[in-house]
């Protein structure tokens, strides 16, 4: 105790943990953000160990056989295996948390630049998951490249940096891994932090939906607990599966050809592309992503109860139903080629 009374008064633990907050925020909805930090701190730890066996370069395939190497060893290819499947918890946990804010309406004044950091941290996210495909540099690796340049090319000069033409004498490999293991987890560090000053400033969001606006306050302190709780229960989860299934990895790429398909996240754009082609991908993700930021434009009412918010709720469904209706849709056919 005498410890843990030093740290949290040495560090300004005190003003942090010990502030009141609604007792509603320990519920497991409420919580799902504090396990996308926890898992975040796995992501950097299995991150820097992999770090140490790979070769970012294309060169006579020596990404590629890096990978290998990692595979070949037990713990090395648990740690691989960890961090795959934690990257796409990650994922996942994020998506439900922005649903969680977009039912409850905590985007709403004066939580706009949360709602915004958070959407933020969802193409973090997603970019991270992305750019840790491609350098497996596999036939998946060297395919999601393939549309990465390609799209790249299509968004003109927004897209510069990812081209071959940045930096014409570094290979773009090299610079997707600076990308991931520097640049992006930068991003992401950032942002989280405005996320948690914003939340220690304002508060956590009370909902209303027909209840009191403020329920029982308890410390800050318990929230911490249940975040390292459910975020270690999330850890244990990730563990299971690393144990038990593999992260993917397949034949060397060959550019020629396209055979595969992208994970999950991506499969309602493999949709898009396959009805419109892979140039009309843009025409969809700007428009989807700003829908998204203006939400909190959109719902100006101090109304939170869900079910008097029909217009918003109702692009949630549609919204949902799309990318269910579009992922399955992927899933279901075959593997096509997209690619000039």
């Amino acid at each position: 105790m005498a410890l843990q009374t030093w740290i949290r008064e040495r560090f300004g633990l005190v003003a942090l943990l010990d502030h009141l907050i609604p007792s509603h925020a320990n519920s497991p909805t409420y919580v799902l953000g504090g396990v996308v930090v926890v898992l975040g701190l796995i992501q950097g730890i299995t991150g820097i160990l992999l770090q140490q066996f790979y070769h970012p370069t294309p060169d006579e395939n020596a990404a590629y056989v890096s990978v290998q190497f990692i595979r070949s060893v037990p713990l090395w290819s648990f740690v691989r295996n960890l961090h795959y499947w934690g990257s796409q918890l990650i994922v996942t946990v994020v998506l439900l948390h922005m649903m969680r804010v977009y039912v409850s309406a905590a985007y709403k004044k004066p939580r706009e630049i949360l709602w915004i950091s958070g959407l933020g941290l969802l193409v973090t996210a997603w970019l991270l998951a992305f750019t840790g495909t491609v350098l497996k540099w596999d036939q998946e690796g060297v395919e999601a490249l393939g549309h990465n340049l390609e799209l790249a090319e299509f968004a003109g000069p927004l897209g510069y940096w990812f081209s071959p033409e940045f930096a014409p004498d570094v290979p773009i490999l090299v610079r997707l891994n600076s990308a991931h293991v520097t640049i992006l987890p930068l991003v992401a560090a950032l942002l989280v932090s405005l996320h948690v000053y914003l939340i220690r400033v304002l508060g956590i969001s009370s909902p209303k939906n027909g209840r009191s606006r403020m329920s029982a306050l308890v410390p800050f302190s318990t929230h911490v607990k249940k975040m390292i709780l459910y975020g270690f229960l999330a850890v244990i989860f990730t563990s299971v599966l690393g144990i038990v299934v593999g992260a993917p990895f397949s034949s060397i790429g060959n550019p020629a050809i396209e055979v595969s398909k992208p994970e999950w996240y991506m499969l309602w754009i493999y949709s898009i592309e396959g009805w419109f082609g892979l140039q009309t991908v843009p025409y969809v993700l700007t428009p989807a992503l700003i829908l998204m930021l203006v939400a909190p434009l959109l719902d100006r009412s101090d109304e939170t109860d869900p079910r008097k918010r029909k217009l918003m709720m109702a692009l949630l469904i549609v919204g949902v139903i799309a990318f269910a209706g579009l992922t399955i849709n992927a899933a279901l056919q075959a593997p096509v080629s997209h690619l000039e």
